[in-house]
């Protein structure tokens, strides 16, 4: 599906310094004061500029990005039907003239297919703050955010109330999406 009205997105994910980390295009689904939620096409191409390599994303993806809070969601739709949550802890994401922009700040939150959540790349994000010079504030308010994102999943707050899946249920009635997930 690729009609004349969707919008194109650029995502850039940059390190504390402002250097370009990863960048990749996405189309854009909704768009909120409060959030974004942008669809991944497969075949996508994913430039990581930190390892400076290229990746070719086989599977969807659906995006969300909070303009507020220090988060983003991404659902990776694997190929066997399975839902593989990745949130990134960052500083909340900008909308920009061509996409969107968010300091990524290392800490992930990742759920597995079997619905375990596990804390990653902590170590990244201890070597990141003496490699970048993080403020006080920033390492406190990043542990902040994990603790509050972690307490939404636990809660079902939003965007984890149900609002994801309905998305994904409106990727497929639209016909983005060739099997449910």
């Amino acid at each position: 599906m690729n009609s004349s009205n969707e919008t194109d997105l650029q995502i850039q994910a940059v390190k504390y310094d402002g250097s370009l980390h990863c960048e990749w295009e996405t189309t854009l689904l909704t768009e909120t004061e409060r959030y974004l939620v942008v669809y991944g096409r497969p075949g996508r191409v994913l430039r990581h500029h930190t390892r400076n390599q290229t990746f070719i994303c086989d599977t969807p993806s659906l995006e969300y990005y909070d303009l507020q809070d220090g988060y983003t969601v991404n659902l990776d739709l694997e190929q066997d039907g399975q839902v593989r949550y990745y949130c990134n802890i960052c500083l909340p994401t900008e909308r920009t003239a061509s996409g969107l922009r968010f300091v990524d700040l290392d800490l992930d939150l990742v759920r597995d297919t079997t619905g375990q959540w596990t804390v990653v790349d902590e170590d990244e994000f201890l070597e990141n703050q003496r490699t970048y010079h993080y403020p006080d504030e920033v390492i406190e308010g990043a542990k902040q955010m994990l603790r509050r994102l972690q307490n939404k999943i636990e809660q079902q707050d939003f965007p984890f109330d149900g609002f994801l899946t309905r998305q994904l249920e409106q990727l497929q009635v639209e016909g983005y999406l060739d099997r449910q997930f």
